[in-house]
This record gives C-alpha cells, structure tokens and sequence, in this order.
C-alpha cells in the first residue's frame, strides 16, 4: 500500500499540471480587436501598432502551451498504466 502513495501523488500532480494547461489555454481564447478611439481602455483592445507583436507573442505562448500540455499527457499515459 505504501508503494503506491508516491504514483498517486506524481498522478495527482500530474492531472493538476492537466488542469492548469487546459485553464491557460482557455484563458488564452480571449478575442483580441483593434482599438476604434482613443478612449477605448478595455484590456482586450489592441491599437494598429500593437497588432503584429501581439500575435506573435499569443502564437508563441500558444505553442509552448501546447507543448508543455502534450507533456503532461505523456506522463499521465505513463502513470496510467498498470504496475
């Protein structure tokens, strides 16, 4: 019985890291959209300037995500699999 407290903890850990990736992902869905006036200060809201870093910058943040939760799928997978 003592065995198993550590796979259900790197588990446990492992289905949280889950968690977390699916909830950044989620975060990260937010529409961007241009600016109309200048008095426009919603977070969201980009002037023309702003516009290509920032889709860079999501489109990195984006891959990283992916990578990090593919990663954390693997160790699921593995710790899924009866010992």
């Amino acid at each position: 019985m003592r065995k198993e407290y550590g796979h259900a903890r790197s588990l446990a850990v492992a289905q949280a890291q889950l968690l977390r990736a699916h909830d950044e992902l989620k975060m990260a869905t937010a529409r961007l959209h241009l600016r109309e006036n200048e008095n426009d200060t919603s977070m969201d809201a980009l002037g023309e300037d702003e516009l290509e870093s920032a889709s860079v910058l999501h489109s990195n943040e984006k891959f990283i995500s992916l990578n990090l939760l593919s990663h954390t799928k693997g160790k699921l997978r593995y710790l899924k699999v009866p010992a």
